[in-house]
């Protein structure tokens, strides 16, 4: 609904600077990310943009090849704003095959930086540095996989879950709410772990593939973050 076009992003007109507003521009964020990319060793297998109808918010995400498992894939992505509703973010995360789902590391695998200030000096050597943690984002995200996979959860705990993450978390609204529902009625995707904690953390990234561009990265990164903090109660 929201993907675009690499040269849509560019051409959506930048809005001037101000004394409390420096724009990042999206075309200079797309260089700096395929360059800190190729820099760091990664291949690119996709990248993948969406954007508001007005150009105001756009997302990038990029997908490597060569760090993977027969699974998931490492993901990087971006959010930009030209209406200073929202800071400038990355993250770091995974693509899954089967499903195209993404996950989106949320503890240690993301950064702001509001427009103002050395935000346009500050971001290509954030950027570079940070995409060259990327191999271990991954890594822990390969064991938080597994360890979601082994805890089976009963339909209880499974409504308990869907029910804190609309009400208490806010980070599904009543349109994902029901997405969740009917993919835990009839899956469109075998997960490898029916029943578990990970398969309902599935759904629910799957529900959360067409939010808003203004939503998408912040959505994840609360899921991301929900669903380890779940984990952390079972197993400790």
């Amino acid at each position: 609904m929201y993907y675009v076009e690499k040269g849509a992003l560019i051409a959506a007109p930048l809005p001037l600077e101000t004394k409390t507003y420096k724009p990042v521009e999206n075309g200079q964020l797309i260089d700096l990310t395929l360059n800190a990319l190729v820099g760091s060793g990664f291949e690119l297998a996709e990248e993948v943009y969406t954007m508001t109808a007005d150009g105001q918010v756009a997302n990038g995400r990029y997908t490597i090849k060569n760090i993977a498992d027969d699974q998931m894939a490492l993901q990087v992505g971006w959010q930009n704003s030209y209406n200073k509703s929202l800071a400038l973010k990355f993250a770091i995360g995974t693509k899954i095959f089967i499903c195209s789902n993404g996950c989106v590391s949320g503890d240690f695998g993301a950064f702001r930086k509001k427009h103002t200030g050395t935000v346009q000096h500050f971001t290509p050597n954030a950027i570079t540095e940070y995409i060259k943690s990327a191999g271990d984002v991954f890594r822990n995200m390969q064991i938080e996989r597994e360890a979601m996979k082994e805890y089976d959860i009963s339909k209880r705990v499974r409504a308990e879950l869907v029910g804190r993450m609309f009400i208490e978390e806010g980070i599904i609204a009543s349109t994902q709410l029901n997405i969740i529902k009917g993919q835990i009625a009839n899956p469109s995707f075998d997960y490898g772990a029916s029943g578990s904690l990970w398969e309902l953390y599935q759904h629910t990234t799957y529900a959360l593939k067409e939010v808003h561009p203004t939503q998408w990265l912040t959505s994840h990164i609360k899921a991301h973050r929900f669903f380890n903090m779940e984990l952390e109660e079972i197993t400790y």
